[in-house]
């Protein structure tokens, strides 16, 4: 019986129609007299590649600029100290950057430098004793306030 009811309910919707618009990146047709019906600038990218995106582009034509650019992967969520969270959320707004686009470039030119990264490790090893005793503290804290 749900399934006759469902199928009642979506034969009775109704759909808003969406009127069709023009997509800026698929070429005009050519009109009769040889020229296109539009023209259209060429838009220049701020990226190290500069490259130049028109909309004469076509799908494979972008599928094959994106595929110059490094594959990105989405990370967990990042717990910083407040006050560095706010030092560093800062620094980069100021710098017109992601904190994360920010730990990129950190993490390239501290693998370059092996001192620095023993450096940077063993302050990162502190950091962690310290997050796991403040965890410790506040689970027991739960414990016996509930």
């Amino acid at each position: 019986m749900s399934d006759s009811v469902l199928d009642r309910i979506r034969q009775n919707r109704n759909r808003a129609a969406v009127p069709l618009r023009d997509d800026p990146l698929i070429a005009k047709p050519q009109s009769s007299e040889g020229k296109t019906s539009e023209v259209v600038e060429p838009l220049r990218t701020k990226d190290r590649s500069d490259s130049v995106i028109s909309a004469g582009n076509t799908l494979e034509d972008l599928k094959t600029e994106l595929a110059k650019f490094p594959e990105t992967h989405r990370h967990s969520a990042i717990v910083l100290e407040k006050a560095l969270d706010q030092d560093l959320t800062r620094y980069c707004k100021d710098h017109r950057i992601t904190v994360e686009v920010f730990l990129e470039a950190a993490w390239v030119q501290v693998a370059q430098d092996q001192t620095l990264m023993q450096e940077v490790l063993n302050e990162a090893k502190q950091r962690y004793q310290s997050r796991k005793a403040a965890g410790k503290l506040r689970r027991l804290i739960t414990m016996l306030d509930g």
